[in-house]
């Protein structure tokens, strides 16, 4: 993944007190932080090395890697069990004390469980005889960054200070965002056969502006569209059903 770099050029019909004081202040302030790393899919072992190499990226969704088993209609799968995420960090990732790894282990688990249940019966995980058609859902967090609003502030701060003063400056996109990768698999809850894998990430959204601010909200994001990423290639590779409308 490429860095998110400042841009020096700005408008020559600014005023001098912008170019010389803003813009350089805002450049030296983001300048360590052009270096820094995007997420992207990792291969940490979570998933099998031999499921790995049989993932593809599927249609509409060129940045993640998925592999689907074949399924007939007469298996397909109505129930899940969510066993509870996992902290499982590539060798990128940043350090985490047992207080965060817990808080976004579990924000993981609340929007799995809050997603699949739209089109799926939820068992507990512990259950001892699930009945047929019963996915087993693990999934990890594989690496993850903080949104640090100390630094994203700075360029909302000289934007609007642009403004202000008349002058004019590209958009700069939050140094410093956030975000997520995770790998998940579905397996037969009855066999352990794995029927899907999933790698994928997500990064922080210039848009998103309370998740500049937050520190796990563009994470948080990440987690929500790895669940829907997963809700919707089951259906479409059908191991699922079709969902109901409405």
């Amino acid at each position: 993944m490429t860095c998110l770099a400042l841009s020096r050029r700005h408008s020559p019909h600014a005023p001098l007190f912008w170019r010389r004081l803003i813009l350089p202040l805002t450049i030296s302030s983001m300048g360590a932080l052009t270096a820094c790393a995007g997420q992207g899919t990792t291969k940490t072992g979570f998933i099998a090395p031999e499921t790995y190499g049989m993932m593809v990226h599927p249609k509409g969704h060129s940045d993640d890697l998925v592999y689907a088993a074949p399924v007939s209609p007469e298996e397909r799968y109505h129930y899940v069990m969510i066993d509870h995420a996992q902290w499982h960090p590539s060798a990128k990732a940043p350090h985490l004390t047992p207080k965060a790894e817990a808080r976004v282990t579990q924000a993981f688990d609340e929007e799995l469980h809050k997603t699949l249940a739209k089109d799926f019966t939820i068992l507990p995980p512990a259950t001892l005889s699930p009945p047929p058609g019963t996915l087993r859902i693990q999934a990890a967090i594989t690496n993850l960054r903080r949104s640090k609003w100390y630094y994203n502030a700075l360029p909302i701060v000289a934007g609007f200070a642009a403004g202000a003063a008349g002058g004019g400056l590209p958009p700069i996109p939050p140094p410093a965002p956030g975000g997520a990768s995770e790998e998940l698999v579905a397996l037969d809850a009855s066999n352990g056969r794995t029927l899907m894998a999933i790698a994928t990430y997500n990064n922080g959204m210039p848009w998103n502006m309370m998740g500049q601010w937050l520190p796990y909200a563009h994470a948080r994001r990440a987690f929500h569209l790895a669940a829907v990423l997963m809700d919707e290639q089951l259906h479409q590779t059908g191991i699922a059903p079709p969902p109901i409308p409405g």
